[in-house]
């Protein structure tokens, strides 16, 4: 099957209605039913526009928050459409009353999951999610209460559970809506999809994916296995999981992810614009494009293009920007934007400048890891990929593969990448890695390359200065450094800022497709080979060496305090679990979670503490998490790269289990291996949580920074 027929085509868009509410002091519950109600008006004839009224504009940012003004104006002026303009909520209520068969009054103080419950019934039942402080709309317009399910549900889960099994059976089976409920969080404030899940009768439910949360896990499990896949995970993950974790599980069982939190008004913008149409971007000659012997080639792209948000908003203003053009950059189109928003792909090529070079972002037709994807549905999603990439006029494209449960980056999986270099084989090349390192695995044998990013570009930073070391330590000639940058306001400024600096370098900053085609052209004649980047010691101590030793003070504090949180009362513990910021050690290098004391400590505020029939998994999670940090730091603090699970820990064993007792190691590893056939006790996690303090300060002591010695250099964020 065609993947864009995983959703039904919206009718075309002839006019529009347009709100832009006064809702000051209304809160998200009010847009939560205000949304629903666009949703049911919209699968009558899609034509209600919603505007929530925007914020004043950052420098260089988007002109308002979700770009709503900028899409209505560009809708108008290239196909012509009526706009009328309906402010009043209650002339709106009015006018669609007619569609609403009641409402069901939520719970949003205890057991936020009815929310989700409620916007599920309301695209199955036309019944209007409405909260408590929100019931005066409905009583105003003698609109009838039809269920409260306040009180009906013992916990957030529980309420999951009914939904699977009384909802779930009428829904699209093909698509998932994963609404956080956890608030104050802002994942749980952001609520702007309501009109696309009551269009298309999505299931909304919000089921946290990590190992923590085990119940929630499988739950989620039992959901998409008995789903019709192919199939689409929405909005995004919840606040108590990471964003790998949560797109691996999905890829695991043939769903892809589209990131459409923040995305109003996609039941207008699925009707507007032709999804048939095509676009082409000219490809380089290759003539121009041969590899020169003493040349450091480098590419940048910016994008988060996976992301519907990306989209709507213009890359974060970035677009809109006007050092756009000046420079060769790369950007990513979502591909599934033909489906989803046909108009704004033909706004993006109508403003396109020579300069931009569009390349496919992660990974394919949405976000997702397909070395996870099951046979034979694998090579559907490679496949129509490619149609996509080239319907949206894009040659190349970024397919990056996580799973955080065993790789720190990228999966090193041959055999994965030589399936998409097979099918995608008519663009120039592959990039993946959302995090810089000439360590990281690239791939120049096969029918294209695919690359890891070697840095990521940051606003703020000297990054030109960034790449010339990088030249210096890294002799390798002809030299290919693809970079992401960083998707923010002002990179455009910083980037175009910094190009007149490259004069009188070897650097020659180009297109991706250009890159590309030049490093087939210098792999052809044997210029480069694998490994890309040779070596030397020098880059070895800017990368693994320096960052590696500078991070065992962190994880000699953070496993101390672990080891006495561990040691606490039930009640100490479980909060001290759940207020800190240790699950963001999942994804983010522990110099970006925990270097700012208060941010670290904080992070969380709010957070309900761990449940006890939860604690176990918990301090398994946070203490493999920190575990892990702890190996992986004392590993490259000898200039050796960390990336497996397993090599990390034996990499540990051979260099310094002469000295130190790897055992705590050995055993929550282990442990973190037979996690799907149960979890220890907490005090058996708690003796391993000391054996890890003790560990990582004589791990400090041994391979750690000198006294005195001062150290800013980190590596760059991820993007």
């Amino acid at each position: 099957m065609k993947f864009t027929d995983i959703l039904a085509p919206l009718p075309p868009v002839r006019r529009l209605v347009v709100s832009t509410p006064d809702a000051a002091g209304q809160g998200v519950d009010f847009w939560i039913w205000y949304r629903c109600l666009q949703g049911l008006a919209n699968r009558q004839e899609p034509h209600l526009y919603l505007i929530q009224r925007p914020r004043p504009a950052p420098p260089d940012g988007p002109p308002d928050r979700f770009c709503e003004g900028h899409w209505l104006d560009y809708y108008r002026r290239a196909f012509g459409l009526p706009a009328e303009q309906v402010d009043d909520p209650d002339a709106v209520l009015e006018r669609y009353q007619h569609l609403v068969g009641g409402y069901v009054l939520y719970d949003n103080e205890a057991v936020i999951q009815t929310q989700n419950l409620a916007i599920t019934r309301c695209g199955l039942e036309g019944l209007l999610p409405i909260s408590p402080d929100q019931e005066h709309w409905m009583v105003r317009h003698g609109i009838p209460r039809r269920d409260d399910l306040r009180g009906r549900f013992a916990s957030d889960l529980e309420a999951a559970e009914w939904a699977l099994q009384h909802l779930w059976p009428h829904c699209h089976q093909r698509l998932f809506a994963n609404l956080c409920h956890h608030r104050p969080f802002w994942y749980a404030l952001s609520h702007t999809l309501e009109d696309f899940i009551v269009y298309h009768r999505v299931l909304a439910l919000d089921l946290p994916l990590s190992r923590q949360t085990r119940r929630s896990l499988h739950l989620y499990r039992r959901l998409l296995d008995s789903a019709s896949p192919p199939g689409v995970q929405m909005n995004w993950h919840c606040i108590l999981d990471q964003e790998k974790e949560y797109v691996a599980e999905a890829a695991a069982r043939g769903f892809f992810t589209l990131c459409s939190v923040n995305t109003p008004n996609l039941t207008i913008h699925g009707g507007v614009g032709d999804p048939e149409a095509a676009y082409t971007q000219p490809l380089p000659d290759r003539e121009r494009c041969q590899a020169q012997a003493d040349q450091a080639y480098v590419c940048f792209y910016v994008s988060d293009g996976d992301a519907t948000w990306a989209m709507h908003n213009l890359h974060s203003g970035s677009w809109l920007a006007p050092q756009r053009g000046q420079f060769k950059l790369g950007w990513g189109l979502l591909p599934f934007m033909v489906r989803l928003m046909p108009g704004m792909l033909r706004y993006y090529h109508e403003t396109r400048h020579q300069n931009d070079c569009f390349w496919g972002p992660s990974s394919g037709v949405g976000y997702t890891y397909s070395h996870l994807w099951p046979e034979p549905l694998v090579h559907d999603y490679l496949r129509e990929s490619r149609r996509l990439l080239d319907q949206t006029g894009q040659h190349g494209v970024n397919m990056v593969n996580w799973f955080l449960r065993d790789w720190w980056r990228e999966v090193e999986d041959d055999g994965a990448v030589r399936r998409e270099q097979e099918a995608l084989r008519d663009g120039p090349g592959l990039i993946c890695g959302l995090g810089g390192s000439p360590y990281a695995k690239s791939y120049l044998q096969g029918p294209i390359p695919k690359l890891h990013s070697v840095h990521i570009a940051n606003v703020g930073r000297d990054n030109v200065a960034d790449i010339l070391q990088l030249l210096r330590e890294c002799p390798t000639r002809p030299l290919f450094l693809f970079l992401f940058a960083q998707i923010a306001p002002g990179v455009l400024a910083h980037l175009a800022g910094e190009m007149p600096a490259f004069a009188g370098t070897p650097v020659q900053v180009v297109s991706m497709d250009e890159f590309f085609l030049t490093l087939q052209d210098a792999v052809a004649r044997g210029l480069v080979k694998e490994p890309l980047y040779e070596k030397t010691e020098a880059l070895a101590e800017t990368w693994l060496r320096a960052p590696g030793r500078h991070r065992l003070p962190l994880c000699e504090q953070l496993s101390a305090e672990l080891a006495q949180i561990a040691r606490s009362d039930a009640p100490t513990r479980r909060r001290l679990l759940a207020e800190p910021a240790w699950i963001n050690l999942v994804s983010r290098e522990i110099e970006k979670v925990a270097q700012d004391r208060e941010a670290f400590l904080t992070r969380y505020q709010g957070r309900a503490p761990v449940p006890a029939e939860e604690e176990a998994d918990t301090l398994l999670y946070v203490a493999f998490t920190l575990a892990w940090t702890v190996v992986r730091s004392a590993v490259e603090a000898q200039g050796i790269y960390a990336n497996h699970r397993t090599q990390c820990l034996r990499d540990l064993q051979r260099t310094c289990g002469a000295w130190l007792d790897t055992t705590p190691f050995e055993r929550l590893f282990a442990a973190w291996e037979a996690w799907e056939s149960g979890v220890p006790t907490v005090e058996a996690l708690a003796g391993w949580c000391a054996g890890v303090a003790e560990a990582a300060a004589l791990l400090r002591q041994h391979l750690g920074p000198q006294p005195g010695e001062q150290f800013t250099a980190w590596p760059p964020p991820t993007i």
